[in-house]
């Protein structure tokens, strides 16, 4: 197979970065929280821009990344134990 033909596996279902990604946004609130995703977002677009991708796609790309993100950090707080409420 041609180096053309080759494409990288999508970042949004890498599993294991989505996973770590999440919970450090977790664990930061405000202005840290939105420098880490603005840095973590423009380093994934680097390495999508790098591997041969334009940036339109890289773009694309970056932005299925951080709904994976999203999706994963609602998947954490609704599987997190409610306390149960007695009378």
């Amino acid at each position: 197979m041609s180096p053309e033909k080759v494409r990288a596996f999508p970042i949004d279902r890498q599993v294991f970065l989505v996973r770590e990604v999440a919970a450090k946004l977790g664990n930061l609130h405000g202005e840290t929280a939105t420098s880490f995703w603005r840095a973590k977002a423009s380093e994934l677009l680097d390495l999508i821009v790098g591997s041969g991708r334009d940036r339109t796609a890289a773009g694309d790309e970056v932005r299925r990344f951080f709904l994976a993100v999203q999706r994963e950090m609602l998947a954490e707080t609704i599987a997190e134990p409610m306390p149960v409420l007695s009378a």
